[in-house]
C-alpha cells in the first residue's frame, strides 16, 4: 500500500486489515483512546492527514500522544487540537513518526482491544502504516 498522501484528504490510515479508529461512532471525547479495528466505512475510522502535520479526525480533534511526552508506549488519544508538538505527525518509510522521533504502533495491547501507542521505530509490522482513499 502507498504512504499517506501528500495532500490532505479523507482517507482510512490502516495496518494490514486493521484502521486507526476512534471510540466514539458519532461524537468523540477529547481524551479517549484512538484504536485499531478492523477496517470498515464509519466516520470514525475517517482521518485528514498530508503526510506532514495533524491528523484530524471526526469532529475535528486530533491524534495526540498522552502527556504529550516521546515515551515508548505512551498511548496515542483522540484530543482537540492545540498545536502541541505531540499533535505533530510525519510519514515515513511507511510508518507514521510523532513525537520523540516514536513511531505509530499498534503493538499487543492493541490487537486485544488497548491503545495505539508510540514506540521506537523499529520496522515491525505493528508500525506499518498505509493511507487507504475512502
Amino acid at each position: 500500500m502507498p504512504p499517506p498522501s501528500p495532500c490532505s484528504t479523507t482517507t482510512q490510515i490502516a495496518n494490514g486489515n486493521l484502521c486507526l479508529s476512534a471510540v466514539n461512532q458519532g461524537v468523540p471525547v477529547p481524551g479517549e483512546p484512538v484504536l485499531a479495528r478492523a477496517c470498515e466505512p464509519g466516520q470514525n475510522q475517517q482521518w485528514a492527514f498530508g503526510g506532514t502535520g495533524r491528523i484530524t479526525g471526526i469532529g475535528g480533534l486530533c491524534l495526540d500522544v498522552q502527556g504529550g511526552v516521546g515515551r515508548d508506549g505512551a498511548a496515542v488519544i483522540y484530543m482537540s487540537c492545540s498545536g502541541a508538538p505531540s499533535q505533530f505527525w510525519t510519514a515515513r518509510h511507511n510508518s507514521i513518526v510523532g513525537v520523540g522521533s516514536r513511531c505509530l504502533d499498534h503493538g499487543c495491547d492493541a490487537l486485544r482491544g488497548g491503545p495505539l501507542v508510540i514506540d521506537s521505530c523499529n520496522g515491525s509490522p505493528g508500525q506499518n502504516w498505509a493511507s487507504v482513499p475512502r
